[in-house]
């Protein structure tokens, strides 16, 4: 039977004693903010909780080229892998702070001999090893590390949503450019058929000239209309390839030219545009605005941090080993408790300090929020609106094609002058223009209205 005296009593009394200290922890625990949010977004129609964020993007953008390009970006992006590196210095952060509360142990070894002569001739020869393994704990009083802790866990998952925010970015922006290079490609397509139209029309009054029933005029009105539609195509041509070559670097490649899938009016599933759910859901979804409340978590941490290292810190050190020649045991043990006194005000400066960023997050989470509620209600709005403009445009367009070919047909029979003939072709070609870019911009909008909400995170 093991008699344990007093002594070691005590000693066996101090771990459950350190125990108990540990689970104090000064500064506030974090609560979630209380924000006031409307339960249906401005200009939304349903308050439906189904959000269109919840799509899978490649559900959402049907065009497999698009597809391709946007898998492609994900993978190569610099901006998208600077975000993964961060995440990875994160949470190698996290790791040192955890690895702070826990004992530190190292071990060493030492020799030596030395050979010396003595006053009586002789020759004495000493040698010596000892090797030792050393403790250090710093005993977590007053939750310091456990806070360190919490701060580095924070800062991980907001590098984890910062990644995600880079993601439905780069998302919008390979999207976007994309539906940029097939409204340019429109654009190109209804140049170049009026320029068609235009060299009929300009061959068509040189042979009336000839037979003497038009005017030089005529054919000068023809011929600048036909140079005013030529002068568009390398503008075009010039936008486009600019275009191609920031959709390269968006993928992480050197420029080069891309090829198109389906058609502008091809590239989204209409049954899959739901409603843009409750704005609650934002806080959940948007990637900015978590990394924002992980900020705010981080900055509520670090007051209780800074709160510790105003009270006393217990440190407790050891060192147990082995000598040889002679045999012998090594051991030492050594506690110390330091206590702050004065340092000039320093350390309450560092508690205001640290109140004062976790104000200054505070109000950069709830800012967040309500931006995001104005961009998707400026997308919802925008969405709503650019489909109006497109089915005007298109009436636009109808009427102008009826202009053209009256016009048309009634300077050949003689009762209009090639000036109407040539005010006509000239709305029809805005007209056309105006509808593709309408066009583009209503499908740009579905896709901001699809980011502002956090869609793409899938």
């Amino acid at each position: 039977m093991v008699r344990i005296t007093p002594k070691y009593f005590f000693l066996l009394l101090i771990p459950g004693f350190f125990i108990l200290l540990n689970g104090c922890k000064v500064g506030p625990n974090y609560q979630r903010p209380a924000m006031k949010m409307d339960s249906l977004f401005r200009f939304a129609q349903s308050s439906d909780t189904n959000s269109m964020a919840n799509i899978e993007w490649v559900k959402l953008f049907k065009d497999t080229v698009l597809q391709r390009l946007i898998r492609t970006g994900l993978e190569q992006n610099y901006d998208i892998r600077t975000a993964y590196a961060r995440i990875e210095e994160a949470r190698a952060n996290f790791k040192i702070s955890r690895g702070q509360q826990f004992p530190q142990i190292n071990a060493s070894a030492n020799g030596g001999w030395t050979r010396q002569q003595l006053y009586t001739g002789t020759i004495a020869e000493y040698s010596a090893l000892q090797a030792t393994a050393g403790l250090s704990w710093e005993i977590d009083l007053w939750g310091k590390l456990r806070r360190s802790k919490e701060a580095a866990r924070a800062n991980l998952f907001g590098q984890m949503a910062y990644q995600q925010s880079v993601r439905i970015m780069l998302i919008n922006e390979i999207v976007s450019n994309y539906f940029d290079l097939l409204e340019f490609d429109n654009e190109m397509k209804i140049t170049r058929d009026n320029i068609v139209i235009r060299e009929k029309s300009l061959a068509l009054v040189k042979a009336k000239m000839i037979a003497g029933t038009a005017s030089g005029l005529v054919v000068a009105q023809a011929e600048a209309e036909l140079a005013l539609a030529r002068a568009q195509v390398p503008y075009l041509e010039m936008v486009t390839g600019e275009k191609e070559n920031y959709l390269s670097t968006l993928l992480g490649e050197a420029p080069h030219g891309f090829v198109r899938g389906r058609p502008m009016l091809d590239q989204i599933n209409p049954p899959e545009i739901s409603t843009p759910g409750i704005p609650s859901q934002l806080i959940l979804r948007r990637p900015d605005i978590i990394m924002a409340e992980q900020q705010l978590v981080a900055a509520n941490a670090n007051i209780g941090v800074a709160r510790a290292k105003m009270l006393p810190s217990l440190n407790i050190t050891g060192d147990i080993g082995a000598a040889f020649n002679p045999t012998n045991l090594i051991y030492d043990a050594l506690g110390s408790l330091v206590a702050p006194i004065f340092g000039g005000g320093q350390l309450r400066a560092g508690v205001k300090k640290a109140k004062a960023q976790k104000e200054q997050m505070l109000y950069a989470y709830m800012q967040s929020i309500n931006t995001s509620l104005k961009e998707v209600s400026n997308a919802l709005l925008e969405v709503k609106k650019q489909h109006e403009i497109v089915q005007s445009q298109q009436v636009t367009v109808n009427a102008a094609q009826t202009a053209y070919e009256l016009s048309d047909q009634l300077y050949n029979a003689g009762y209009a002058s090639y000036l109407d003939v040539i005010n006509a072709q000239s709305m029809l070609f805005s007209s056309q223009l105006n509808l593709s870019n309408a066009q583009s911009n209503e499908l740009t909008a579905i896709v901001v209205l699809y980011s502002s909400l956090g869609g793409g995170w899938k």
